[in-house]
This record gives C-alpha cells, structure tokens and sequence, in this order.
C-alpha cells in the first residue's frame, strides 16, 4: 500500500500595497509573507504587515491559492484595526478583526505578482438604524523572495 503523502515548500512573498490615509493621499504600506505552500497549490502563514506590526507587534494569519497565473489570498487580522473618519487608529484587542482579500496576476516570466486588495464593508447599527458601510480597496505587488 502506497502512502500519498502531502508535501509543503517554505515561500516568502516581499510586497506592498495602497492605500488611502489622509484626505485621499494614497500611501504605500510594505508587508512579507511567510507561509506553506502545498502540493495542490495552496498556502497558508502569517504575514507581517509595516503599520500593523508597528502598532501591535501581531502578525496577520494569510490563506489562499495559486491557480497558473492567479493569486488568490485572505489576511484576517487578529483584532479590530481601523482608521476612523478623523485619520485616528483604533486598535481593540477584544474584537475580533476583518479581512482583506486579495487577487493578483503573475507577470509574465518573472516572480511579480500585480493586482487588487478588497475590504467589504460592514452594516452598523447605529441608534437602531441599519447601515451598510462602503467597500474599499487598493493596489498591491509583490515578488517571490528567494529567502
């Protein structure tokens, strides 16, 4: 009897993403991702993420796939992490966080990956009126690091 045996390759994305943070100034913010990459092309790790880090010294758990020549991920961060409408930072440890999607392209014959983040917005409840939040999102690349 044969054992299929799943195996797993160690991969290092170093990237970067936009996003709006003050008065529509876009930002650049760096992140790295470590994770396991499967035999079926699935991957799963943590990533470190510049501000994120900074503020809370947490990494952001990551899953997601590679299908030829897409990318396909989830961040879910580990608490609530949010810019108000004043540009404040709120962090709450006792919430949990959202996540961010992401969907990128390969370029062609390099390591580069270019494409799209997404965040859904949320329904508030606010003095018993139901309101949904606006979606948001940005750019982002990254390359294979050869860590």
């Amino acid at each position: 009897m044969t054992e299929n045996k799943s195996t797993t390759q160690k991969k290092v994305w170093i990237g970067k993403f936009l996003d709006i943070v003050n008065e529509d100034k876009e930002e650049e913010f760096a992140f790295r991702i470590d994770a396991e990459l499967d035999d079926k092309l699935r991957f799963k790790g943590t990533v470190w993420e510049e501000e994120f880090y900074e503020q809370t010294k947490l990494f952001i758990d990551v899953k997601g796939t590679i299908k030829e020549d897409r990318i396909q991920f989830v961040k879910t961060y580990p608490c609530v992490y949010e810019i108000d409408e004043n540009f404040k930072t709120i962090i709450d440890f006792s919430k949990k966080g959202h996540q961010v999607r992401y969907d990128g392209k390969k370029q062609k014959g390099t390591e580069k990956w270019v494409g799209e983040w997404l965040v859904k917005g949320d329904k508030v409840v606010i003095d018993g009126e139901t309101y949904e939040q606006d979606d948001y999102g940005g750019s982002f690349e990254m390359t294979l690091s050869e860590d």
